[in-house]
């Protein structure tokens, strides 16, 4: 099968599942966005989320992650709720209205 077919089938494939987009690109070092990853983790611009500062260098080249990787397919799977909260309802982040996305990928 050529990298054409294999393409589509994975982007078919991840349409059949419900994902709204499906991109797939080189596995390879990410080298224009390692000193804005580093900056933005100086900057304690991810908050409280610490596991964003570990591995650092597994989140910039794939490879590494992975042994082997050639390519890396991304998904988009939009969680925004069609439903607005009840105004008697408590206030909660949009994100959370509906199922847990990480459960929903796996």
């Amino acid at each position: 099968m050529n990298l054409t077919k294999n393409t589509q089938l994975v982007k078919s494939e991840a349409k059949r599942l419900g994902f709204d987009f499906c991109g797939i690109s080189k596995a390879e070092f990410l080298e224009e966005e390692a000193p804005r990853l580093e900056d933005w983790l100086k900057k304690n611009r991810h908050g409280k989320m610490d596991y964003m500062a570990n591995h650092f260098d597994k989140r910039l080249d794939p490879r590494l992650l992975v042994d082997g990787a050639k390519s890396v397919i991304s998904l988009l799977f939009n969680y925004y709720p069609e439903q607005e909260q009840r105004p008697d309802a408590p206030k909660i982040s949009k994100y959370a209205y509906g199922d847990d996305y990480h459960t929903v990928i796996k």
